[in-house]
């Protein structure tokens, strides 16, 4: 299984379940140049809600943020990209 989520400013967030042993979900983000892209992060999961949520934050922060992609490429391992509010 696999879909793609396009943003308006030149990126793109993919989720892809593969089949096998575990069946992770892999979520893969994109920027579009012309007809290449560069992937920016590649993270996985073993639950799909969890990946689906992570795709969504991951979508509205690069719609939004002017300095996206430096947030993308130099956060540290997790599957959240912001530290919740303790």
């Amino acid at each position: 299984m696999r879909m793609t989520l396009n943003t308006s400013n030149g990126y793109s967030v993919e989720i892809e379940q593969i089949e096998g042993l575990g069946a992770p979900w892999i979520v893969r983000s994109y920027r579009k140049f012309a007809f290449l892209r560069r992937r920016l992060s590649s993270d996985w999961f073993l639950n799909g809600e969890q990946a689906r949520t992570f795709a969504d934050q991951l979508v509205k922060d690069l719609q939004t943020q002017e300095a996206s992609e430096a947030l993308i490429t130099s956060r540290n391992p997790g599957w959240t990209l912001h530290r919740s509010a303790h």
